[in-house]
């Protein structure tokens, strides 16, 4: 279920797919062209200026279209007609196979209700895709300006069998590449042009949330008509709730080949392609009373009736287990940022649990997939969220471009008031000295292994600011420069406690720097337990902050913004100090937004570590240095010129090479070897073949005992486990003092009689215990039953599973879409070598999608360059201050201030260039503290530059002038020393 895009060809012969005779698709009643015969299909039109909306298509019109010609007057219609135009866009909509069986199954009433409220959702998702200005026309010197068009026409054809004939109804809505031009869009060159050639980019960014409309609407549709109720189908998608999974797979038999070709796990270019190549004439499909009768025959075969059991939804074991999951998940520990049970609210908190600012095309995609779920529609959906705009639980931060009066995204309220909170929690500047110059020079001279590098950010994070920021990228030595930081605070009679997002950095912080450490959430959690009158008295309250603490804070890169500004405030009212370690470029928070790229902004200046002292080999450290400065599409293309990445056709010859390079390694450099990868179900498939590998090398036993366990995802699965396998811990278990990703190896198991067994395990940090197998599992609050313990085996695992871990040599599987940031936690885990595997059919099927003919094979230059692409690609995540008017009055008191366009004659990119200049240089001074911050000066976007207050700009001059030995050029009566804020 979902609308699939297509790019045609060019010219007329483009229309012939869906006109030519040969090509045919049964119906049950009648054999229409694939995809058109004259009479069949009908014009959309959204403005009527060349073909009649709802008129009937003919073949003529519509090739001559297809090649940008008038179909009346046979002139060109844009620059460009004729046999070279590009023809347009076919976006095909199909619901779920459940669908599709009550249509086969159903009466000619139920039928002719199924296609008509089917038409009717394409009617609604097509005009979605205008509403939201999917797709455009530019016009200006090359290109650069994109308006709304007056007229899209879309040809629309209805098709209701797959290619193997079974039921499969969808339409093909095939966006001509002619669209009329807007009233004021005629200029220049495009000044004699009355329609111009379309720009579907957008629609196709969009193009989940197109799907999205076309479902909620379909749904509405239904519901109202025969009272169905719908149950998830994955990624965002439902079926009719009653039908069992076994009787969408007997109708299923297209999607079966096309997956037996791609492989499990294939993305949706590789299955384009397997489609392709699977592809077989519909002539050869039985029709009418021939299909007619197959389909009764396999019907009975199911021994089903699919009306019935759509009436009987209660009965469906999907909705079940569904309505279990949601009693044994446990609630979060912050409440929903949106109250309500609507669509958009229930998108828009769960949005909210991973950004802070929540873009236009994300809430509505999420939202249109709930209400397809519950079957209420896209106009609920619109008339819900105009209403929490105007109630104001949803803050607008910017204009849509396509969409007049529609915002492009939001914040709510209560994160813009953390965001602010957390700034102002932040900007402590030159505050007092908490670490003198004499512990700090005497904790430098017991670390002579430090360079002078480490040794400079100890003395910057030792300095009078209140937080402290040590950007280190990975490898740069940041455990041991933290450390000397702890021994010059302690010399100075600080206590020194550490937090982290998760357990095991905590505890890898807490082992290198000897200083106790929490996760963030367990710290948060306590203090709000203690927060009662009786928290003196308990043995486990939090360490309390005072004015003589230091607070470490280290994979700051990784922490939730309402985290970060749990701890900074917390230290501020306590008057503690904080230091921040950690890098922008590695893994980002999972939490929502760039916490620590705003806090930056506002400290001004930092100590960096870039010296990378992990990797024995000279153009490895320097591709890790590379790497650490954004650069990670140079570094990747260093590792091919050194020929350690390889292309691998299919995953399981591709999976099959990460184990022999695996094996390579382990044989040079020690047992001590990460694989990793991105998808969890590809860690899964790599570990079942590394115990077979470790099987054969007699270094792991036969399987003793099989038990219920969760993977990764969550998911019941059976663990088979043997002497000598390597375990990863997927919850924390305070009973057995164990962390969320401790790894353990499998000492002895003695089964039990009644199924469970007891393992005897050896953890990384040197602790040997036993325990039963239920005892792994999470203990059970609230009458819930106990679930089977979250473990998996530890061969393999995601890029954030192997962030901040050392290993001697790693292997990189590359077999989904990766970006900058995996590619930097991959090829920097390892000392001594590292590799990278790539599944080569992936971006070969990528390649294929735009190449004129689909069918011929990409080159390994092509695969490579499309690998380097997606490697060059940072999702950094937006924070509420980038869209804030006025810098200072966000920090002040979160106001937003009204949004503006950007001011005419400003350069927006040299603006900014100038103040990260103005930045650097001072950081090349030396002096201690960026008085005016440079946030300061240059608001969100660069629109207009801000006099700096009086007395700070004195303040700034003042400083400069003492530190290069000048004299004070301000008479001191104007001298400022204040910082005003």
């Amino acid at each position: 279920m979902t609308a699939s895009l297509h790019r045609l060809g060019a010219g007329s012969p483009a229309a012939a797919y869906y006109t030519q005779d040969s090509q045919r698709e049964a119906k049950p009643d009648k054999r229409d062209n694939y995809y058109l015969s004259d009479g069949g299909g009908v014009w959309w039109s959204s403005g009527g200026t060349v073909v009649r909306h709802g008129a009937a298509i003919d073949a003529a019109s519509f090739r001559n279209l297809c090649a940008g010609i008038h179909p009346g007057t046979g002139k060109p219609l844009v620059r460009g007609a004729g046999p070279g135009h590009w023809a347009g866009v076919d976006c095909t909509m199909t619901p779920g196979k459940s669908i599709s069986i009550l249509w086969m199954a159903g009466t000619p009433e139920q039928r002719a209700a199924i296609e008509a409220a089917h038409r009717a959702a394409v009617e609604r998702a097509l005009s979605f895709v205008t509403a939201e200005g999917l797709i455009t026309v530019r016009t200006g010197a090359g290109g650069t300006e994109q308006h709304r068009p007056r007229d899209l026409i879309v040809g629309r054809f209805d098709h209701y069998t797959t290619r193997e004939g079974d039921p499969n109804i969808h339409t093909h809505c095939v966006f001509i590449n002619v669209a009329a031009a807007p009233e004021d869009a005629g200029a220049g060159r495009y000044k004699s042009l009355t329609h111009l050639t379309i720009e579907p980019e957008r629609l196709y960014a969009a193009q989940l949330g197109v799907g999205a409309a076309y479902r909620a609407a379909l749904a509405e549709g239904l519901r109202e008509r025969f009272g169905l109720q719908y149950r998830e189908a994955g990624r965002g998608q439902w079926e009719v709730a009653g039908l069992p999974e076994t009787l969408l797979e007997a109708f299923s038999k297209r999607s079966e080949q096309i997956l037996a070709y791609a492989g499990t796990g294939a993305s949706s270019a590789q299955r384009e392609i397997a489609a392709l190549a699977t592809r077989r004439g519909k002539e050869e499909l039985p029709t009418g009373p021939k299909l007619e009768a197959r389909w009764r025959e396999e019907l009975a075969a199911c021994a089903i009736d699919p009306w019935l059991a759509a009436r009987h939804p209660e009965r469906d074991p999907a909705l079940a287990m569904a309505a279990e999951r949601g009693r044994e998940r446990e609630a979060p520990f912050d409440p929903p940022e949106i109250p309500g049970d609507g669509a958009v609210a229930r998108a828009a908190s769960a949005l909210f649990r991973h950004e802070s600012v929540v873009a236009r095309k994300d809430l509505l995609q999420h939202a249109l997939e709930v209400a397809g779920l519950t079957g209420i529609g896209v106009d609920a959906v619109e008339a819900e969220l105009a209403q929490l705009e105007r109630d104001g639980a949803l803050l607008p931060l910017a204009d849509a471009a396509m969409v007049p009066g529609a915002s492009a995204c939001w914040t709510s309220p209560g994160i813009a008031a953390c965001e602010a909170a957390m700034l102002r929690a932040a900007d402590r500047p030159l505050e007092r000295t908490w670490i003198t110059l004499e512990a700090v020079e005497d904790a430098l001279e017991h670390a002579p292994h430090l360079s002078a590098e480490q040794g400079e950010a100890v003395r910057h994070a030792a300095g009078r600011d209140g937080v402290s920021l040590l950007q280190a990228g990975a490898g740069t030595g940041k455990t041991t420069t933290a450390a000397a930081l702890v021994a010059a605070a302690r010399g100075s009679g600080l206590r020194v406690i550490g937090l982290a997002p998760s357990w095991v950095a905590a505890d890898e912080l807490g082992r290198s720097t000897g200083i106790p450490a929490q996760a963030i959430a367990r710290w948060r959690h306590d203090r709000t337990l203690t927060a009662g009158p009786d928290t003196a008295k308990r043995p486990d309250r939090p360490a309390v902050l005072d004015a003589d603490t230091l607070v470490l804070v280290d994979e700051a890169g990784m922490v939730a913004t309402r985290d970060l500004e749990a701890v900074l405030s917390a230290a501020r009212s306590a008057g503690a100090k904080v230091v921040l370690i950690g890098d922008r470029r590695q893994l980002a928070s999972v939490g929502g937004a760039s916490a620590l790229r705003a806090v930056a902004d506002v400290v001004g200046r930092s100590a960096v570590l870039e010296q990378v002292r992990r990797q024995t080999v000279e153009w490895q450290r320097a591709a890790s240095v590379l790497m650490a400065r954004g650069e990670v599409e140079a570094a990747l293309r260093a590792y091919a010129g050194q020929d350690r990445i390889e292309l691998v056709a299919g995953a399981e010859a591709a999976q099959a090479r990460v184990l022999a390079v695996w094996s390579e390694q382990r044989a040079a450099h020690g047992e001590d070897v990460l694989i990793v990868t991105r998808r969890n179900a590809d860690a899964a498939a790599l570990n079942a073949r590394a115990r077979a590998v470790l099987r054969t090398e007699g270094r792991l036993g036969p399987d003793v005992v099989t038990l219920p366990a969760r993977d990764r995802d969550d998911r019941p699965v059976p663990l088979a486990l043997a002497v000598g396998d390597a375990l990863r811990f997927g919850e924390s278990l305070p009973h057995l003092g164990l962390r969320n990703g401790n790894r353990a190896r499998v000492e002895a198991i003695t089964a039990e009689p009644e199924g469970g067994a007891r393992l005897h395990l050896a953890l990384e940090d040197g602790r040997v215990f036993e325990a039963a197998w239920s005892d792994l599992a999470q203990q059970p609050r609230f009458g819930r039953k106990r679930p089977p313990p979250r473990i998996v085996h530890a061969y393999a695992g995601t890029a954030y599973a192997a962030q901040g871990r050392t290993s001697s040599a790693a292997v990189m599987y590359v077999g989904a879409a990766t970006d900058a940031r995996e590619v930097y936690v991959g090829l920097t885990r390892h000392r001594h070598e590292a590799r990278v595997v790539v599944e080569r059919d992936r971006l070969d099927a990528l390649c294929r999608q735009r190449q004129e003919d689909a069918r011929i094979p990409s080159t390994d230059a092509m695969v490579l360059e499309r690998l380097f692409r997606e490697a060059r690609t940072y999702s950094e995540k937006v924070n509420v201050v980038d869209h804030a008017t006025d810098r200072v009055a966000f920090v002040r008191d979160g106001s937003l201030g009204t949004r503006e366009p950007i001011g005419q004659g400003v350069d927006v990119p040299r603006v900014m260039r100038a103040a990260r200049l103005l930045r650097e240089a001072m950081a090349w001074l030396g002096v201690e503290q960026i008085i005016v911050p440079t946030w300061r000066l240059v608001d969100a976007y660069g629109r207009r530059l801000t006099q700096a207050p009086a007395r700070a700009t004195r303040a700034l001059v003042d400083e400069l002038a003492r530190h290069l030995g000048r004299p004070d050029p301000l008479p001191e009566r104007e001298r400022g020393h204040q910082i005003e804020r």
